[in-house]
């Protein structure tokens, strides 16, 4: 053998080895990445190697392919399944999705990813909502079919991915053992229109972003220039993105058959597995989940459905956003519930035993105290009405008097006051929208002092903690120059270095005072009792805060403009300012109602 035969052999081995020692480290690499996953989010550790199959067609009923991905365990076996079903694109690394499937997949689990109808690779024509039952079931049934299946699913969804999640639920196969739905509704209707008012920005932002294939990344400022124009149902000169079903949906302001072909609150009856809910205080959907929580466990003729759960945090829709001055420390981060979502699937489909109490099945965030609470029971047994009344002028002046929310009635009449000018609507700060580009969630509140369209209602340095739980409200008398108007109502925190941040708020289109169906205005200049539901929270007001209430007629863009005329709102241009009058005392008692805790114990 010559040197040279031995030179190159050498360099073969050298070469041999090189590649096994890099094998190994990505093998090392690859296995440590799923150790930092579980380490950080308190997970069990790694039980499996996975792989990743690419683009799987997976074939409808009517013959539609629909494309997934399919993340499993490398060992060959038969494991249980999380189907996961998007219009973002199921590699969507900003959603998250291969980290999440990797993360379930590495525990015991295949985790199927897969784009709906009509968006990126899936076959067929993307249409909100429309498909996604009888699509979703299909799926279900093909993965409990697969060789490497135990024949047990859950679904498991986000936002629209909790929608299909819920439609497909419905007199699903007997594959479907659980539900996750998350930051969702099931009623389509309240997810989109706030009593007869469109969430206008947001419908537009999601449309014009996700409309057709793969969709477009619009801005805001294309929406913000285009959404102060009139008349709104003209926006399709002007954008074209999903326009049609924009227009379908303005056209349908009334809860009707149009929408309960996307809903599937009015079938719960048809529901017969366990849901895992995840809800969060400044996420626009928490009023209805919870509400869907607790009409879903007692509306179900199925016991395993009865078993479901409710977990309520400081998240926005985003549950991971953080907002500028508010830290609600690190026990609140929503991946901490990786680990409950974990034991959910290993109780439902491999029969592990449950470390639920089921005597409380509802988990939620106290926020101002930041701790998590459980509970029997909306509102937790305890809490009790607690009026506070307007009173003083409601000007943001007065906020180092001597307050103007106390649990004293007033017994002298005082009117408050202003204009509301549709072309210079009071902005959406603080908000529970879907596309809030910094304004969503707990923002403090001082950019709206020097308004005079804004009225600010506040108690006293509080001289105790005051802690509620529950469904705040607000009781008010009101009269308008115009025959139609709005009136928009929040309630904030007030920290002792003045600022002030949104906790929740409430809206009411005055035309819709009595029904939605309501084709009638109202009278100019008459007085009217309005009882407003301002939202659901768990908030401890601490000593030394004071407590907020504003009063306005607009809370744009987050819902659609008055134009105060008594037209249609969607489809005129003209419009007018109103004089509003808020009366406080005497026989017009306007008021808060707090659900509060008793004394300070926490409960």
């Amino acid at each position: 053998m010559t040197l040279g035969t031995l030179e190159f052999l050498l360099i073969g081995v050298i070469a041999i080895v090189l590649v096994m020692v890099i094998g190994a480290i990505f093998w090392y690499v690859l296995q440590l990445h799923l150790y930092v996953y579980a380490w950080g989010l308190g997970m069990p550790s790694p039980s499996y190697r996975i792989k990743v199959e690419y683009n799987t067609l997976i074939p409808m009923s009517d013959g539609v392919k629909l494309v997934a991905d399919i993340y499993r365990p490398k060992v060959e076996g038969q494991y249980p399944i999380v189907l996961m079903r998007t219009p973002y694109g199921k590699g969507n690394t900003e959603h998250s999705y291969p980290t999440i499937a990797t993360i379930f997949s590495c525990q015991g689990y295949v985790v199927i990813i897969q784009d709906v109808r009509g968006k990126y690779g899936s076959e067929g024509v993307f249409i909100p909502f429309l498909n996604e039952e009888q699509d979703g079931k299909d799926t279900i049934s093909w993965a409990a079919e697969q060789e490497w299946s135990t024949g047990k699913v859950a679904l498991m969804g986000f936002s629209y991915l909790g929608t299909c999640a819920w439609l497909s639920s419905l007199n699903g196969p007997k594959a479907l053992k659980a539900v996750v739905p998350m930051f969702c509704c099931q009623n389509a209707y309240t997810g989109w229109i706030d009593g007869g008012v469109p969430y206008l920005k947001d419908i537009l932002m999601w449309l014009s972003r996700n409309h057709g294939r793969k969709g477009r990344e619009i801005p805001h400022s294309e929406v913000d220039d285009i959404i102060l124009q009139l008349p709104v149902l003209q926006f399709d000169k002007r954008i074209k993105d999903g326009i049609d079903t924009f227009k379908a949906w303005i056209y349908h302001l009334h809860e009707d058959e149009y929408w309960q072909h996307y809903s599937v609150n009015h079938r719960r009856d048809e529901m017969d597995v366990p849901a895992l809910f995840f809800a969060g205080w400044f996420d626009r959907f928490v009023n209805n989940t919870m509400d869907d929580f607790y009409e879903t466990v007692h509306n179900s003729p199925d016991l395993k459905t009865k078993e479901s759960r409710l977990v309520i945090g400081p998240w926005g829709h985003m549950p991971t956003t953080e907002y500028p001055g508010i830290n609600f420390g690190a026990d609140s981060r929503f991946r901490n519930y990786f680990p409950s979502m974990l034991k959910w699937y290993d109780h439902w489909l491999k029969s592990e035993k449950a470390e639920f109490d089921h005597r409380k099945p509802i988990e939620y965030f106290m926020m101002g105290r930041n701790e998590w609470r459980t509970c029997e029971t909306w509102p937790p047994k305890g809490v009790y009405e607690e009026k506070w009344y307007l009173a003083n002028k409601g000007a943001a002046n007065t906020f180092a008097g001597s307050g103007s929310l106390s649990r004293e009635k007033h017994e002298e009449l005082i009117t408050d006051s202003y204009v509301y000018n549709p072309e210079l609507p009071a902005p959406s700060i603080g908000n529970k929208m879907l596309y809030g580009n910094d304004t969503d969630g707990p923002r403090e509140q001082s950019i709206l002092y020097n308004r005079e369209d804004v009225l600010f209602y506040h108690t006293k340095v509080l001289e105790e903690d005051i802690e509620v739980a529950g469904p705040v409200a607000i009781v008010l008398y009101l009269s308008s120059s115009a025959v139609d108007t709005d009136f928009a109502v929040k309630i904030c925190d007030c920290y002792p270095n003045g600022k002030s941040y949104f906790l929740a708020n409430g809206f009411q289109r005055m035309r819709f005072l009595d029904s939605v169906k309501a084709t009638h205005g109202i009278e100019s200049d008459k007085v009217y009792r309005l009882e407003l539901m301002i939202g659901q929270t768990a908030h401890t007001f601490l000593k030394g805060h004071r407590i907020q209430v504003q009063v306005s007629s607009s809370d744009f863009p987050n819902h659609g403009r008055n134009l105060n005329t008594g037209g249609s709102n969607e489809g005129d241009s003209e419009e007018i300012t109103a004089t509003q009058m808020v009366y406080l005392g005497d026989v017009y008692d306007s008021h808060l109602i707090l659900p509060r805790f008793p004394g300070n114990t926490p409960r």
